[in-house]
């Protein structure tokens, strides 16, 4: 583990009383901790793909209307070509009001170094 901070997600300003300071922006401490890489796969699900245009592939195509169900090995692709530490679980089921909505959810692990 090195002590190198990045931002954290969502992105944010810490308490006015914070210890880094007031105003400063809120990190994660520690690189290849739990919080960052889980950090890092959200931002990867949260980006849709072309919205940064310095790196216009990054993140994953917007799923809100795809039919009939939402592509999970897509989305599987995408955090493994983007964070590769992490492992996954995917799973999609049909809202139980609605069958209109699809509910996708992602379950993310950290995986260790042998």
């Amino acid at each position: 583990m090195t002590d190198l901070p990045h931002f954290a997600l969502p992105f944010r300003f810490g308490p006015v009383s914070s210890s880094a300071g007031p105003g400063q922006a809120a990190t994660v401490n520690e690189q290849d901790s739990v919080h960052e890489i889980a950090a890092c796969a959200m931002a990867v699900l949260l980006c849709p793909r072309g919205f940064r245009s310095e790196l216009p592939t990054f993140g994953i195509t917007d799923p809100t209307f795809a039919t009939p169900q939402v592509d999970l090995e897509r989305i599987r692709r995408a955090i493994e070509l983007w964070e590769p530490r992490a492992s996954m679980l995917l799973d999609q089921s049909r809202d139980a009001m609605d069958d209109l909505v699809a509910r996708a959810e992602v379950l993310i692990r950290v995986r260790t170094r042998e």
